[in-house]
């Protein structure tokens, strides 16, 4: 089975309360969290998982913390970090179609996208306290040519070494990716663990629409993977190639 070489790629931060990301756990605590895209490839593909925001201000509306310099707009800190261009890259995954995650959709052209057909239905159709988080224009279709999309559902192996999971709970349509690499399995979580607290303490993310399937979205996690490149863990550095080990 082919290994994978995966890297985190920082797109903006956002600056919030600890405790909206670890179920009240910190709750006074001020802290700053990265954005976090990755780049991963087998030596001939070019993945990226999540494509960060569209719009700083537009952004701001959901989360008022959030903040993003020129070297972290999302084509040019795929380059920076991976060394490509938006053109090369062939496969987008969507974790989920929140607009921190799926802003900077429409910068790769060449790319076949994959997402759950439970998350782009629920983006179309927010429920009340998803709505601030869903910006259609991050992947209508002049975002993301229809035919450019592969609709997922549930579990599904893309290549050999590179596997999603649905791992609903944070979206009703929320997927993870498992890489294998020399170190092991690799799990980039999109939101469904914010940071790496809720896998490893059992903790609720931020935002929550499906209260026991976050558990068992966890609960696959652990089962899983060896390491985990969380949405927003600030205990991960850009550009890094190791990630936070997984407690069984």
């Amino acid at each position: 089975m082919k290994k994978w070489q995966v890297k985190a790629i920082q797109v903006g931060s956002i600056r919030l309360d600890r405790s909206a990301m670890t179920h009240y756990k910190g709750k006074g605590e001020t802290i700053t969290v990265p954005i976090w895209c990755a780049g991963a490839t087998d030596g001939e593909h070019k993945v990226l998982v999540d494509t960060g925001i569209r719009s700083l201000e537009i952004y701001q509306q959901a989360e008022p913390g959030a903040a993003q310099t020129p070297e972290q707009d999302t084509a040019r800190a795929v380059e920076r970090i991976m060394g490509w261009k938006a053109e090369d890259v062939d496969i987008v995954i969507n974790t989920h179609l929140h607009c921190d995650h799926s802003g900077g959709n429409f910068r790769f052209k060449n790319a076949r996208f994959y997402v759950q057909k439970a998350e782009w239905e629920a983006a179309f159709n927010p429920l009340v306290p998803e709505a601030p988080f869903y910006d259609v224009p991050c992947y209508d279709k002049k975002a993301v040519n229809y035919f450019q999309w592969n609709f997922l559902d549930g579990d599904a192996e893309i290549l050999p070494g590179l596997r999603v999971i649905a791992t609903p709970g944070h979206t009703r349509g929320h997927q993870s990716v498992l890489f294998n690499t020399e170190q092991g399995v690799v799990c980039v979580s999109g939101d469904i663990c914010n940071v790496a607290e809720n896998v490893n303490e059992n903790l609720e993310p931020n935002i929550v629409v499906m209260v026991a399937e976050t558990y068992e979205s966890l609960k696959r996690i652990r089962e899983a993977a060896h390491y985990i490149l969380p949405g927003h863990d600030p205990g991960i550095q850009d550009g890094a190639e190791t990630f936070i080990p997984v407690v069984d």
